[in-house]
């Protein structure tokens, strides 16, 4: 009964005293509205400011039922809830990064699963140990300072731990293209001799796009994170791509760059 109150009012955005909403649930007293209006109802209802009819203002508070009544909209998730006080919506702080890295690989979706794979294993402290350790402690005092008196041992793990609050995670998109396979166009009867003889001229191939977000709190971080991003992600995905060509935008830090690593094969 008391959903389909709910969900009447907020279809039709309709207002409503806490008197009509009594009035629909039969048995219930004012003890028992207002329990359940405090624990239940308010996270999605709202206050409607007085309405002003001529010189008489309407002393009655309305309510209206807000879009967060779409998190219980379903008898189920309605009935869930009234059974226990919990959150609907979060309370949030708003912050704002003024520097922003951005990098994004262009990759044949043939490689999706062997490029989640090399960048999974940069998420586990022991993998990404022993990565850093092989660029040599030297390289990365270079780029993040050690502290007076700290250890190697205990420089390495504040080492980590920034890095494991920078790269958290990634996301992939696909994306539809067309491409033509040689570097010179042709004609048009040249190109369908080609297929004919079982060649390839344009080619229709499905894209993996990587995409990598790091906000910074200034310059200075923005580079220390990018050239850890180069050292330990983008020579991963190098190693692991094997395509003639891997190309990742970059933007965040002066003007965006487009990088092509164009892959060299010895003569047979």
């Amino acid at each position: 009964m008391r959903l389909s109150f709910f969900r009447e009012h907020f279809r039709k955005d309709k207002f409503f005293t806490s008197s009509d909403l009594l009035k629909h649930v039969p048995g219930w007293t004012w003890t028992s509205a207002s329990t359940y209006w405090s624990k239940q109802f308010e996270p999605f209802l709202t206050r409607v400011p007085p309405i002003v009819r001529g010189k008489n203002t309407q002393s009655t508070q309305q309510w209206r039922v807000t879009d967060v009544f779409l998190i219980v909209g379903t008898w189920a998730k309605f009935r869930r809830h009234v059974s226990q006080k919990r959150r609907l919506t979060f309370e949030y702080t708003h912050t704002a990064y003024k520097t922003v890295l951005i990098f994004e690989f262009f990759l044949p979706l043939t490689n999706e699963t062997v490029l989640r794979n090399a960048l999974d294993a940069l998420f586990y402290r022991d993998a990404l140990q022993k990565k850093l350790l092989a660029l040599g402690l030297a390289a990365l005092k270079s780029q993040f300072e050690q502290k007076s008196e700290e250890s190697d041992n205990a420089y390495l793990d504040r080492l980590i731990g920034w890095l494991g609050k920078h790269f958290r995670g990634y996301s992939i998109g696909h994306v539809s293209g067309r491409f033509r396979a040689e570097d010179e166009p042709r004609t048009m009867q040249d190109a369908a001799g080609t297929q004919e003889r079982g060649g390839r001229y344009l080619i229709d191939e499905t894209t993996a796009v990587t995409r990598f977000i790091f906000p910074c709190e200034n310059r200075t971080e923005a580079l220390t994170v990018s050239w850890f991003f180069h050292r330990l992600f983008v020579e991963s995905v190098s190693q692991v791509a094997g395509e003639a060509e891997i190309w990742m935008i970059e933007s965040g830090i002066g003007d965006p760059q487009l990088h092509i690593w164009r892959g060299e094969r010895e003569d047979d």
